[in-house]
């Protein structure tokens, strides 16, 4: 086994979270890829693929420079073994959680602290990391649909890399497992005064988190009205379609129905 850890700094460390992260490696071969001065995506694209080239790497650690890390998180990650396992957050100094689950399955998560299997990136396309592509929530009664489109000008242009990787995961079907207990996020409020021998930054620590998203999500959705789509299976692909086109393909032996899911995933306009 040996760790690449991934550590897409804009520059700046926090040091508590530098020693955080060396106490966790303690005995566990590892070696570090870093980013400097990157944007996203380019901050997580460029070490991750660095760290592919190297053979004797099993398991990709994603790690953000702010974050509060017990000095067990790691071990507790590679303990359960499965192909990737991220760990709750405050993503707000109001407790917003980085994990959006459904019925107890991961949907998304941060990047802040995942740990990933290296052959899961075998099933992945490049780039792993994008924030062209936006994906819109909507509640359609008895499961919610998640629809990919390409980002406007006007659209936000912080983030969205951490949601567009874990939803090429499930698109993929490879689950996401999470950590019972949260960690912590680090948020610097001001700089130290130059010229000062108390020269300390003022940083804030965001420790409260709410459990998941899933509940507000599903109340404040409307439900979507704009027909009466169902998904299909053609060639293990799935596709939303009428319920009268459906029963057509299925009894022509064109598609199949798929499993019962609480979400389904539109990326039609993607492709």
């Amino acid at each position: 086994m040996k760790i690449a850890v991934i550590l897409p700094s804009r520059g700046l460390i926090f040091s508590r979270t530098a020693d955080e992260v060396l106490q966790n490696l303690k005995g566990i071969p590892h070696k570090f890829f870093f980013a400097h001065r990157k944007p996203l995506p380019d901050c997580f694209e460029e070490p991750v693929n660095k760290a592919l080239q190297d053979s004797e790497i099993t398991h990709l650690w994603l790690v953000e420079d702010d974050m509060i890390l017990r000095p067990t998180i790691l071990q507790e990650m590679l303990d359960m073994d499965v192909a990737v396992v991220t760990v709750n957050y405050p993503t707000t100094d109001k407790g917003n959680a980085a994990i959006l689950s459904v019925k107890k399955q991961v949907i998304y998560g941060g990047t802040g602290c995942v740990l990933v299997k290296r052959e899961v990136f075998d099933e992945l396309k490049k780039p792993y990391f994008r924030t062209d592509i936006i994906w819109i929530p909507k509640n359609r009664g008895d499961y919610i649909k998640f629809t990919g489109m390409k980002k406007s000008e006007h659209a936000t242009d912080y983030g969205l890399h951490d949601v567009n990787f874990y939803m090429n995961l499930y698109r993929l079907g490879i689950p996401v497992h999470a950590l019972d207990k949260p960690i912590g996020q680090r948020k610097l409020i001001a700089l130290g005064k130059a010229g000062s021998n108390n020269g300390a930054h003022q940083i804030e620590e965001w420790r409260k988190v709410e459990k998941d998203r899933y509940f507000t999500l599903k109340k404040n959705l409307p439900v979507e009205q704009s027909g009466n789509l169902v998904p299909v299976l053609i060639g293990g692909r799935e596709i939303l379609t009428s319920q009268k086109h459906a029963r057509k393909l299925i009894r022509l032996k064109m598609a199949v129905k798929p499993p019962r899911r609480a979400v389904v995933i539109d990326d039609s306009e993607l492709i």
